[in-house]
């Protein structure tokens, strides 16, 4: 009988048997394991056992990857069903079934999942790859190093949308890494089905021939529930998850060497200049062995296929972007040297359609590959000679770039260089020229920078986790040359409850040296309960910001964080409550960033949920606003903010937010936030964001030791249209838009010593310091995935930077950075991937 089409009674019998067979298995320790439990004390379904599970695997087989478990050899493989609820944490047994079937061949391994469910219930909705919504749909977590070291994983959701990425100890997931795997799933007369095949040549493990060791988890979302199973039931209010999933044997698993050959071409219609541009390069992976790869990229087209987010940025600290390019992603991991080196949100949860809170700091690493073919370094540009922001602000082209990933037993390894092409920008001279007319065209040249990655790591193996690794960086230019290194430590005791991860940095830039480093430390006693606490000590000669990032130097910091989630109140679903004490000071001691934050957030029964968050701020100095012109004591203030979002399985989920902050003068500013989401079918998707802010005396950096206090409306808005023709056909419609118009208020000088600004004006009458800012982006874009990482884009660009006009109304500056583009491109581009 198919195991789908069991009764209820079958079900539960077949849970009892395999219980009774494990507990009386001879090779299964009743003592306590890594992150593992006697079975008989686990209330939800079947943890982790000791034993490995031997997979079984077969020579050849004839499988169509189509989400139907309907060959046979499925149901010749034993079925697991030992689902746990895991979020909410309540640990207690699944509502419905979910078997879950593994074999695998030299070729790969092949994962079948039968999902119990009524067909009434069931929620399938169309993404992009890799986009975390609310519907149903299972995930594959794969431990290829077999010791806790790294792993894969994948996503199918009901409709076809796939998700992938890479998971480092004990709990640091990135979804940047995207594989050349297969993925299906299709509804079924008892709910639905999914089918996975992951070839082991695009995975990295272990060089090694007989009885290869590996682990895994399996996790399924039920949307109308709010609700994710696991097994083995590792909740994020568990201390581990790498460390503790499911081991499983395989034998002679000796995969081929694989050779991955991506060619494209590209063309870009620049609709401004009425210029074409075409360009046909390649990507190349090549994997000789389980534990080696190289790639290259040859005359790589890095131009956009996907919009950056509008960011108005006017403060002093960097945006930080992450990356989106197959080359750099692949074998990224290696690079990670921290959990701070990767971007992390956290939001309010899955169960209401809430905006993204930025909790998490930008990261601190020595490897920001969105250097790499970034802007230009700026030109020494003549003073007769002016050159748009738009040019200076354009990306630059690669010659080439190569990398080598690997390791050998304990130690891994990465090597990474890249070289970037000389740039060419185009201005026009003035009449102070001594022989051109105003107004002629001229050419200024940049030469290109190169760039380079040295990375090594031992880890031990054993209970617990120990490592050691080192890293070195270059940015070489034909003017200077920037230097940077790094050593790391990583602990995490046998139980997972402690684990500390810390950094050495040290830079060497056009012969100036900075030095620093950080350590956090993670404390989890108990399931629901954590305590963290860091500590920064950042000189202020540190310059990593060539190829890495780090948002500012000169500082010390100490940061305890306490985070608790109750999911058995009596009346609430879940209740999370955090609180954060934050102390930063300069080298100087003074100090300039210091908050005391309280963190709520309440989900209902009815899925929608409240969040709330309380901040204060003492007194304290601004040393970055005034561009190094100097430091100014600010007031005391604070954050006061309320969210609400509704259940997002509905049709229809909206999100709401409002909040009052003091700025550096005393005064208040106010924010609201509002969202919807409108999916009338599994096909078809829209989402739309406002918000708006008023703020009073916002203090703007203007020229040397001045200052400007300004009051100003921000208005921002984000549309986007998803309508997808397959799972693998995709037409996105994205605009993102934001305006300010700011009056100036009154003028103030930094002190030239310790103290308060000084007002200079006593309100301000002409709109000699006013200004405006209109930048606007919108997409229209075509995807076709003609196979796995092959792709067919059609795409059209429009961006615009309205320059200030002041006293114009916010619809006329929206209408105009529509109607005037300084960005008008279309882009056509085929990539392609061949593999033996």
């Amino acid at each position: 009988m198919n195991n789908i089409c069991r009764p209820e009674s079958w079900t539960k019998l077949n849970r009892t048997v395999l219980t009774v067979l494990v507990l009386l298995s001879p090779n299964v320790s009743a003592e306590h394991g890594e992150g593992k439990q006697p079975l008989a004390q686990f209330v939800g379904g079947i943890d982790a056992t000791l034993q490995p599970i031997v997979i079984p695997s077969y020579k050849s087989v004839n499988i169509r990857i189509d989400g139907h478990l309907n060959e046979a050899i499925w149901n010749q493989t034993q079925g697991y069903d030992n689902m746990t609820v895991v979020q909410p944490d309540v640990l207690i047994r699944s509502a419905h079934p979910t078997m879950t079937h593994l074999f695998y061949t030299n070729d790969g391994l092949y994962v079948g999942i039968r999902a119990s469910q009524p067909q009434d219930t069931l929620i399938a909705r169309l993404s992009s790859r890799d986009k975390n919504i609310n519907r149903d749909g299972t995930e594959f977590y794969l431990d290829t190093s077999g010791k806790g070291q790294y792993g894969f994983f994948f996503g199918v959701n009901l409709g076809g949308s796939l998700l992938d990425g890479t998971f480092l100890p004990e709990r640091q997931f990135s979804n940047l890494w995207d594989g050349p795997w297969q993925g299906a799933a299709a509804k079924t007369e008892f709910g639905y089905s999914t089918e996975m095949f992951l070839p082991w040549s695009m995975m990295s493990m272990p060089d090694g021939f007989d009885d290869r060791k590996m682990a895994f988890a399996v996790s399924r979302r039920v949307a109308h529930l709010d609700e994710s199973w696991q097994w083995p039931a590792l909740p994020t209010s568990k201390p581990t998850f790498m460390s503790s999933l499911q081991p499983i044997q395989l034998n002679d698993v000796v995969p081929r060497p694989q050779l991955a050959f991506y060619p494209f071409s590209a063309m870009t219609y620049d609709r401004i200049e009425a210029t074409n541009k075409y360009r046909i390069g390649a990507d190349i992976f090549w994997r000789p062995s389980t534990n080696l790869q190289l790639s290259t990229t040859l005359n790589p087209d890095f131009g956009a296929v996907e919009s950056d987010d509008v960011v108005v940025n006017l403060t002093s600290f960097e945006t930080y972007f992450p990356e989106k390019r197959l080359f750099f992603l692949e074998g990224t991991e290696v690079f990670v040297t921290s959990p701070r080196s990767q971007s992390r949100i956290s939001s309010t949860g899955t169960g209401a359609r809430s905006l993204p809170n930025t909790f998490f700091l930008p990261p601190t690493t020595l490897v920001n590959t969105r250097r790499i073919g970034g802007p230009a370094r700026t030109p020494s540009i003549p003073g007769n000679t002016t050159i748009p922001d738009v040019q200076l602000g354009q990306l630059t082209e690669l010659e080439g770039a190569v990398k080598m990933t690997g390791q050998k037993g304990q130690l891994r390894y990465g090597l990474m260089a890249a070289f970037e092409e000389d740039s060419r920008f185009h201005g026009t001279v003035d009449e102070s020229h001594p022989t051109l007319a105003a107004g002629t065209p001229i050419r200024v040249d940049q030469e290109g920078r190169d760039f380079g990655v040295f990375r090594i790591q031992y880890e031990a193996s054993g209970k617990g986790r120990k490592a050691l690794g080192l890293i070195s960086t270059i940015t070489s230019h034909v003017e200077d040359e920037a230097i940077t290194h790094g050593m790391d430590w990583h602990y995490r005791s046998t139980d997972s409850k402690l684990i500390w991860d810390a950094q050495f940095l040290f830079s060497d830039v056009d012969e100036q040296h900075g030095s620093g480093g950080f350590v956090d430390l993670n404390y989890i006693p108990k399931q629901g309960s954590t305590h963290r606490f860091s500590f920064d000590y950042i000189d202020d000669r540190l310059d990593i910001n060539d190829l890495g990032f780090i948002l500012r130097n000169d500082v010390i910091t100490y940061r305890y964080s306490y985070f608790k989630t109750n999911s058995k109140h009596p009346r609430f679903r879940l209740r999370g409550d955090g609180i954060s004490v934050s102390h930063e000071t300069n080298t100087r001691g003074r100090m300039v960033r210091s908050s005391l934050f309280y963190r709520n957030s309440l989900t209902f029964h009815n899925r929608s949920q409240l969040g709330s968050v309380l901040m204060f701020r003492p007194a304290q100095w601004d040393d970055r606003t005034s561009d190094e012109n100097g430091e100014y004591k600010t007031k005391d203030g604070g954050v006061v903010e309320f969210s609400y979002g509704t259940d997002t399985s509905k049709v229809v989920s909206t999100a709401f937010a409002v909040s009052a902050m003091a700025e550096q003068l005393g005064d208040i500013s106010y924010i609201g936030k509002a969202g919807i989401t409108y999916k009338p079918s599994d096909r078809i998707s829209f989402d739309l964001d406002v918000t708006y802010r008023r703020t009073d005396n916002w203090l703007i950096h203007l020229t040397g030791t001045t200052m400007g206090a300004y009051d100003a409306k921000h208005w921002s808005s984000s549309l986007a249209a998803d309508l997808f023709l397959t799972a693998k056909q995709q037409i996105r419609f994205s605009l993102q838009w934001a305006g300010i118009q700011a009056n100036a208020d009154n003028l103030y000088q930094i002190p030239e010593n310790d103290g308060a600004l000084i007002q200079l004006t006593d309100g301000i009458t002409v709109p000699t310091y006013d200004f405006t800012i209109s930048r606007l982006t919108t997409q229209l874009r075509y995807r076709w995935e003609i196979a796995p990482l092959s792709d067919l884009f059609v795409v059209y660009t429009r961006g615009s930077n309205i320059p200030n006009r002041q006293d114009d109304s916010f619809s006329n500056l929206f209408r105009d950075a529509w109607t005037s583009p300084i960005i008008d491109t279309f882009v056509v581009k085929l990539r392609y991937r061949f593999s033996p």
